[in-house]
Formats: structure tokens, C-alpha cells, sequence
């Protein structure tokens, strides 16, 4: 009985509908100079130097879109466990290619939320930082996007 009452608070519906709204908003945001300017998230994405040519424009195209259906999705309520879900897979995507930039120590912009012209006058070691603090803010947005799930699911919605 314990376990459950303990559920039911930790996964109240009003907290997992805010928590998922709150993440919608941020991909909607996250979205919008990319979805507005694809040109220069192209460029955000070449700088990577993880993905060929021929899928940088394409990438630039689609990947907005799908943010910010699912930031739509997380803030309506309609697909919501999908919004949730393609929010953990972004995110966790964001860290895995800012990590491996990192390690390799090819610096360069996130691009979540600036646009590459953004990052032209940012030195070497200030996008080493940014990028470090972007790997943080993507581990807080998995867990959250963890936790809204979950909580989808517990409360069936």
C-alpha cells in the first residue's frame, strides 16, 4: 500500500501535465530559429563533423519539424507519450553528440537554442564551456523526459 500512495504523489497527474507541458515549451522554443532559418542550422550541423554531406540539409529540414510536433504533442496532451519519448531520444542524442565533440575536442554550438551566427564570437574556450553546460541542461531535460513518461504511463494518459 506503501509503495503505491508513494507512486501516486511522486506521479501526481498535475505535476507529470505540468513537467511535460514545460518540456514542450522548451522544444517549441528549441524549435523555432531552426524550423524559421534552416540555412543556418545547417550550418550548426556541419560543424558537428558527424554527419555526411548529403543528409546535413535534410537533417536541417526535418529535425525541427519533429521537435516541435513533439513540443506541441507534450503541450496538448494529444500524443503526448510519443512527444515524451521522441524528448528523451533529442536529448539524449544532444549529449551524445556534444560529448563526443568534447572528447575529441572539436569545439563548436549546440545549436538547441542559438543560431551558429550566435556562436561566431564565442573563443574556443567559451564554447568548450557552453557546450559543457548544454551536456548538463540535456541531463536535467532526460530526466525530466524520463519522468514524464513514466508518469504517462503509470497514470495511463
Amino acid at each position: 500500500m506503501g509503495d503505491s500512495t508513494t507512486k501516486s504523489k511522486l506521479f501526481h497527474p498535475l505535476l507529470v501535465t505540468l513537467v511535460c507541458m514545460g518540456l514542450g515549451v522548451t522544444l517549441v522554443w528549441a524549435s523555432y530559429h531552426k524550423v524559421t532559418d534552416p540555412p543556418d542550422f545547417a550550418k550548426i550541423i556541419y560543424n558537428y563533423k558527424m554527419f555526411p554531406p548529403s543528409l546535413i540539409h535534410v537533417l536541417a529540414i526535418l529535425f525541427p519539424w519533429f521537435e516541435l510536433v513533439a513540443g506541441v504533442a507534450l503541450i496538448i496532451g494529444i500524443g503526448r507519450r510519443g512527444g515524451a519519448l521522441i524528448s528523451i531520444v533529442f536529448f539524449t542524442t544532444f549529449i551524445i553528440a556534444l560529448s563526443y565533440n568534447l572528447a575529441r575536442e572539436c569545439p563548436t554550438i549546440c545549436g538547441c537554442f542559438s543560431t551558429h551566427e550566435a556562436g561566431q564570437s564565442l573563443t574556443v574556450e567559451e564554447k568548450f564551456w557552453e557546450m559543457k553546460k548544454e551536456i548538463m541542461l540535456d541531463i536535467g531535460l532526460v530526466a525530466l523526459s524520463v519522468y514524464a513518461y513514466v508518469g504517462l504511463l503509470i497514470n495511463k494518459k
